[in-house]
């Protein structure tokens, strides 16, 4: 402190010894070094040199503070030190302080700060500035912040365990229990183990009672790991006589050399997991005892069991077999009722087509109706497919679909038969459509569930009435209505109509029509309600997620393909398929050989040194596997392009070597379409 006090003076008084500004150099080198944040103030309490450490502190650069007075040098601590410096500068002893700063820009520091007189320190008398001297101890507060915290969660941890828990010092003195063993004894509360063992009487199990070197407390603090012994003791509140059943486990505590300096004892009242044990005991002695009286008839007993179990099992597989054979059943009838919803325009449009035969247009128009009610029954063919698999609607088989589009052309589809269905009736039809209702789906499920709707509308309304077709988007939904002002509906016929085979129809109904309305809706993530009042008609409202802004439905013509002859092998084993589809490559200007067999197609591919652009085959052939057939074709012709047709669902696994694949039945413009398509 002679040091400081001469710093003062050196740089209070002009004109001073050349020593005393060595020196005062020096303090300024040594207030820099040391971790501390140091402020000198002089005899006027001005400030007069600080480290660096105080500036950072403060945020003052080191010439704007010099003279700054004592009052106003740590604008930003977080408590009043003007009581603390009056306090120092009246001679009392006053101890560190824990004060708060805020220093700009970083986070806050807790500092422990000292204000020390010099002239005390260097003994000179009175005078003489101060010292102020704060130590950053930010870290250990938090440090101790945190155990603290920590303490106080395992504190609270150690009193919710629902076992008695206590800490043994060496002595054998209770240092620490929880909460729940200071239940245990009542207002009797145990300080060490002999009063733990004089009041609980501890016996083992059979009845001996244990000395208190026996305990297993004893026995950890002499070194012992006792586990899972049980033990019965007196307690307070005990079951019978006073008594409790209690599982000891006690361990050593250890310190770093090893010596045992303590125990912990943590015991579980198991009474009435014991008492179940031995009740459970006796029930098996009964039980052992009952076997030996009618061991006689045992073998008698276990004979009958396998015969009633036998008949059980014969009577279960049958019954299984019944309901397997029904449900087939009512599978084979929804899908007959479905395909027959899909031959009906097919029969009425080929008898128009014969009728009009010298009409292109109309031959045009009832072609393209037939190509939609068999796209319609395609669809039906695909869905039993999935179901068989249990299969999902796969999102990438979707395309865009147009509701108006597609009640149109329901609407072409159906008109031959509104007077059949109507028995003779005249049917009007009222057609609402807004534009751009479009939706992403299977759009021929969406067609087939809108042929049942018109078709269940017809039947609706013997002796004619008004159909009514409304597409609209409503709450972000495309939607699309079909209304009859025909018998309506009973609230109690309305809220089973879509319940699989529930029919009003009698005999000539399948009750499957509106429950495959509604698992189409569904499984296009949509909704189907029913509106319907009896004598005034019903309307039923199938909503679906409307498609993206800007999406619109494709049109039905797009524009003309470029045609590239090609040389094409086509297996196929059904001889229409066969003749077909060749007819139909070569209108296209495609050279077609066509063979029924894997064999036969091997043959040409390679022994006949034939070469081809294209191959197309189906899957099922009579000798073979057409995937089989892909894969060899792919060895040794790797520049071959390759299209597999089948009747079941497209195969999508990994690693097939097919160009493309299509579902029968194949549309013409999308196979000659792929049969030409770059790679």
């Amino acid at each position: 402190m002679a040091a400081v006090k001469n710093a003062l003076q050196a740089a209070a008084s002009p004109g001073v010894d050349p020593r005393l500004l060595a020196q005062s150099a020096r303090l300024d080198a040594v207030l820099e070094q040391v971790p501390l944040v140091i402020a000198l103030f002089d005899e006027e309490l001005r400030l007069i040199r600080a480290s660096r450490r105080y500036h950072e502190l403060t945020g003052t650069e080191g010439t704007s503070a010099q003279g700054r007075s004592i009052y106003d040098a740590f604008p930003n601590a977080l408590a009043d030190l003007d009581d603390l410096i009056d306090r120092v500068m009246r001679g009392e002893q006053v101890e560190p302080q824990r004060v708060g700063f805020r220093p700009r820009n970083a986070a806050e520091r807790m500092l422990e700060v000292t204000f020390t007189p010099i002239s005390h320190v260097s003994g000179a008398g009175s005078g003489g500035g101060l010292l102020f001297m704060g130590t950053d101890v930010t870290d250990r507060e938090q440090l101790r912040a945190d155990l603290a915290r920590s303490i106080a969660q395992l504190e609270t941890i150690f009193d919710v365990i629902p076992d008695s828990v206590r800490v043994f010092d060496a002595d054998g003195k209770i240092a620490r229990s929880n909460a729940q063993a200071a239940l245990e004894h009542g207002a009797a509360k145990p300080e060490a183990l002999e009063d733990l063992w004089r009041f609980d009487r501890p016996r083992t199990l059979d009845g001996v009672s244990l000395f208190v070197h026996e305990h297993p407390t004893a026995r950890a603090l002499g070194g012992q790991r006792v586990r899972g012994m049980s033990l019965t003791v007196r307690r307070d509140g005990g079951g019978e006589n006073g008594e409790a059943v209690v599982e000891v486990n006690s361990n050593p505590l250890r310190d770093e050399s090893g010596k045992v300096r303590g125990a912990v004892t943590v015991e579980r009242d198991v009474t009435e997991r014991t008492r179940l044990s031995r009740k459970l005991e006796d029930q098996l002695r009964l039980t052992a005892e009952l076997y030996d009286v009618v061991s006689t008839e045992a073998e008698r007993l276990e004979l009958m069991v396998k015969e009633r179990t036998q008949e059980l099992l014969d009577l279960q597989e049958e019954r299984s077999r019944e309901r397997r054979l029904t449900a087939v059943g009512q599978l084979a009838a929804g899908v007959m009722h479905d395909v027959n919803n899909a031959l009906n325009p097919i029969m009425a449009a080929a008898y128009l087509l014969e009728a009009n035969a010298n009409n292109p247009d109309a031959v045009r128009d009832y072609a393209q109706r037939i190509a939609k009610a068999a796209e319609t029954g395609a669809a039906t063919a695909a869905r039993v497919g999935r179901f068989i698999r249990q299969e999902p609607l796969q999102g990438e088989r979707e395309e865009l679909v147009d509701l108006s589009t597609l009640g149109d052309e329901v609407v072409a589809i159906t008109r031959p038969l509104w007077a059949e269905r109507a028995r003779g009736g005249h049917i009007a039809l009222e057609r609402r459509f807004a534009p751009d209702v479009v939706m992403r789906g299977i759009g021929g499920e969406i067609r087939e569930a809108l042929l049942n709707l018109v078709q269940n509308a017809l039947d609706a309304m013997a002796g004619g009435g008004t159909l009514g077709i409304t597409t609209a988007i409503r709450d972000g939904m495309a939607c699309i209505e079909v209304s009859d002002t025909g018998t309506g509906m009973t609230d109690e016929v309305r809220e089973r109509a879509f319940e699989p085979f529930f029919t009003t129809k009698g005999r000539r109904g399948t009750g499957l029509g509106l429950s495959e309305v509604y698992g189409i809706a569904k499984r296009h993530r949509g909704s189907a309600e029913i509106d319907s009042e009896q004598g005034k008609g019903t309307t039923v409202r199938l909503c679906f997620p409307l498609a993206a802004p800007g999406e619109r439905a494709p049109k039905a013509a797009g524009p003309a393909r470029v045609k590239s002859p090609k040389r094409v092998l086509v297996v196929e084993d059904n001889d229409d398929g066969r003749d077909f589809m060749r007819a139909l490559l070569e209108s296209d200007g495609h050279t077609v050989d066509a063979v029924s067999t894997m064999r036969e197609a091997l043959t040409r591919l390679g022994t006949l040194g034939l070469r081809y652009d294209v191959l197309v085959t189906d899957i099922g052939l009579p000798d073979g596997n057409g995937w089989d057939l892909v894969e060899s074709a792919r060895t040794a012709h790797p520049e071959l392009r390759i299209g597999v047709v089948t009747g079941w669902e497209v195969r999508t696994a990994n690693g097939s070597s097919a160009n493309f694949t299509l579902r029968k039945p194949v549309g013409a413009h999308e196979l000659l379409s792929l049969v030409v398509a770059a790679e």
